[in-house]
């Protein structure tokens, strides 16, 4: 889909797993990002370097070698096992959630500007422009921004990765995203719903 022709392609892909940051809302994210990929690379190694030492110290050296004793069960370690992660993943819900309260529930003074998915394009409509629809979307910096959008035709995906936005949008109702551009740049707008043969 042609989407990524409404705003040119000068995108700063930045240094790290994500591309660069220009909104307020990217911190959130990318903190939250970093921090659950961390956990599970380490965790993901524990958990192997574990299970490395316990198949070498047990392994079998005789064919016909019989365990010492058979351990049924460990309550010590099946409760560490249960409540460290159940801990980590309470953890990880509380801020996953309270983060994205942040994120769905733009300012008050947010400017408004609807926003219409078409094949192959989207049209931006501003406030006090006459409904003049526009094919950039052009906001200012500092200034909270809400996106009231919605379909023509059949289901798109909006979504600007320089500003860690992203929403589905449906034809017949309308779904919100707000963000506040830090810099000034060009970035690019995807669709990310496959919608038609032009979809990209």
């Amino acid at each position: 889909m042609s989407e990524q022709d409404n705003i040119t392609s000068l995108v700063d892909y930045g240094t790290t797993w994500l591309p660069g940051s220009y909104s307020t809302l990217s911190d959130i994210v990318d903190v939250q990002f970093n921090a659950i990929l961390w956990l599970s690379v380490f965790g993901t190694i524990g958990i192997t370097l574990v299970t490395l030492y316990f198949c070498l110290k047990y392994k079998r050296t005789e064919k016909n070698q019989v365990a010492e004793k058979q351990i049924d069960h460990n309550l010590t370690v099946e409760v560490i096992w249960t409540v460290i992660p159940l801990i980590i993943v309470m953890v990880i819900f509380y801020w996953g959630f309270r983060d994205y309260l942040r994120l769905m529930v733009a300012p008050e003074d947010a400017m408004e500007i609807r926003v219409t998915g078409e094949k192959w394009r989207w049209y931006f409509e501003y406030p006090g422009t006459d409904k003049r629809p526009s094919d950039d979307l052009v906001v200012p910096v500092g200034q909270a921004v809400k996106l009231v959008m919605s379909s023509k035709d059949v289901l798109h995906s909006f979504f600007i990765p320089n500003f860690r936005v992203k929403r589905d949008v449906q034809p017949n109702r309308y779904s919100h995203l707000w963000f506040e551009a830090t810099k000034i740049g060009t970035f690019q707008i995807f669709c990310t719903e496959y919608c038609g043969a032009q979809h990209s």
